[in-house]
């Protein structure tokens, strides 16, 4: 067992818990930016170090041992404490340090009504020893991640509005439901009625979402994704319809590959939420950057709970 903890410990420590959040090496591959071999290699040395085994892998899956888990849990109050530790000296010198872990959803960035490009900048201006993290995950996993603590606020749709989140309306991002080239109704006429679309294949969410379909019309869809890039291949395919937002399609739009089905109709707002734990004591440095994200994007510099004039999921 450990009778001194070093620098490696802990590097090693955090290689386990990132396996471990990811339910396996080969999943752990692409957030570690190494090889399986690599991630085997350091899964050993921790073991060697602790003496005892974490994790049994195989045919039946992957999954922590007993004692495991108890290692996992004791890393997180470790990991926890160690950025607390970071801010708290960092205070003491008149500077913020620590890290600040920001989870969004797939090409938000892109939306020209987004400011969180504007709010890093700011942000880095005052306090350039943080370390910014910024996790692109589905909508489905935003809250679940700002619930468990590993994100410290979120900014996306999200569908299920936890009682154990605050939303704050933070702009919204227009749905627009799309055919592509090939598709039959690429180049039918504009004059046709909603009703005919159950006749054509739908690429639905792998997640709670509204749409502006009526319902009268709820065609079964025939393939799902849980990202836009997914949504968007599926329609490019020229073999699903499908709704994206209307800034991410405009690419596609103008390359003549995509076409707005019954814009005026089916178009709908949905609303992007900055979304923090309630209660929670939060950060110095996570605290200043919701102050520069709401500054930058044009909020009120205070928490508000989210109106319901949009929709909720995208």
């Amino acid at each position: 067992m450990l009778s001194n903890l070093s620098e490696m410990d802990i590097k090693l420590l955090r290689v386990f818990a990132t396996v471990a959040d990811a339910g396996g090496f080969s999943a752990a591959q692409i957030e570690l930016n190494v090889g399986p071999s690599t991630i085997s290699t350091h899964m050993k040395a921790l073991e060697q170090r602790l003496g005892v085994r974490l994790c049994e892998r195989g045919r039946s899956g992957f999954r922590l041992t007993e004692r495991g888990t108890l290692i996992y849990q004791a890393s997180q109050r470790l990991f926890l404490a160690l950025d607390e530790f970071r801010t708290e000296a960092g205070a003491a010198r008149n500077c913020l340090t620590g890290s600040v872990t920001v989870g969004i959803i797939d090409w938000l960035v892109s939306n020209p009504d987004c400011a969180l490009d504007r709010a890093i900048g700011a942000f880095n201006k005052v306090a350039p020893e943080v370390q910014i993290s910024v996790r692109v995950v589905s909508p489905s996993e935003l809250e679940r991640l700002v619930l468990d603590g590993t994100c410290d606020f979120g900014l996306g749709a999200c569908g299920q509005h936890s009682p154990y989140l605050d939303y704050e309306d933070a702009f919204a991002e227009r749905q627009v439901l799309y055919c592509g080239a090939g598709h039959p109704l690429f180049l039918a006429s504009l004059e046709f009625e909603v009703s005919e679309l159950r006749d054509y294949q739908f690429v639905r969410r792998a997640y709670a979402a509204p749409d502006s379909l009526p319902s009268s019309l709820r065609p079964a869809a025939t393939a799902v994704a849980d990202l836009m890039d997914g949504v968007a291949a599926l329609i490019l395919s020229g073999r699903y319809l499908g709704f994206l937002p209307e800034h991410m399609a405009d690419f596609w739009v103008s390359q003549d590959r995509m076409r707005p089905i019954l814009d005026s109709s089916l178009g709908y707002l949905n609303a992007i939420y900055l979304t923090t734990r309630k209660a929670d004591a939060t950060k110095p440095a996570t605290e200043l950057f919701l102050k520069e994200f709401r500054r930058a994007q044009g909020l009120k510099l205070r928490k508000a709970h989210a109106t319901k004039g949009l929709a909720g999921g995208r």
